[in-house]
């Protein structure tokens, strides 16, 4: 069930036990009634405040740390999608192949290697987060490129880290070339939500072995 018709349910449960207390309570013109009719209300109330309390405690399991962009991170646009964590980029009118750092998504466009498990899905999630047009933000480390000539960088967009949204939807697992490790807890802290939230490669219902590091 969705967290807020959770949150709806409960406050519509408090309303009606404050009401049920309300009417039942005592009346105070029999013995003992006004103390009674008192600790009903009192009751009814510490329900509230502890419904409350749980709401607030359900809110906070869905917060995510806020991230911002950093200032000085070069600016691009989105030229196509290759995969999960690959990139083609427009930077000063050159378009450039980026590599995301820090994780590693099932391959699904490789020219020497099958198609793994949640490849093409990986893929897909990618395109929901980014689209071709979009404003990007790059952010290196100490190695801007690889062997390949690819440039390694945290790619932002619309102030989300997209090396961490990967991660935390189960498709970006962790990895450390170094000496590049600027997102690297980051990239951790959110595979392992994924892994606690049971989506994407750790998902109960796959059907296909995923490779998981």
């Amino acid at each position: 069930m969705p967290d807020r018709y959770l949150k709806n349910a409960m406050r519509r449960n408090a309303r009606k036990t404050v009401r049920r207390s309300l009417r039942t309570a005592p009346r105070g013109g029999r013995r003992g009634g006004g103390s009674q009719g008192l600790l009903w209300w009192l009751l009814a109330v510490l329900g509230v405040i502890l419904i409350g309390a749980v709401i607030s405690w359900l809110q906070g399991l869905g917060a995510e740390e806020p991230q911002e962009r950093p200032e000085g991170a070069e600016a691009g646009t989105l030229v196509r999608v290759i995969d999960g964590d690959t990139l083609i980029v427009e930077l000063d009118g050159q378009d450039e192949r980026i590599r995301l750092l820090n994780i590693d998504t099932p391959e699904s466009v490789h020219p020497t290697e099958p198609v793994e498990c949640l490849g093409p899905e990986s893929s897909a999630h990618m395109e929901t987060l980014v689209s071709p047009g979009d404003e990007v933000f790059l952010e290196y480390d100490q190695e801007r490129t690889d062997r390949y000539d690819r440039m390694l960088a945290g790619v932002w967009a619309d102030e989300v880290l997209l090396n961490v949204q990967m991660a935390r939807a189960g498709y970006g697992a962790p990895v450390h070339y170094p000496p590049n490790d600027r997102f690297l807890a980051a990239v951790e802290q959110a595979w392992e939500q994924a892994e606690a939230d049971g989506v994407g490669l750790f998902a109960a219902d796959l059907d296909c072995e995923p490779a998981l590091p």
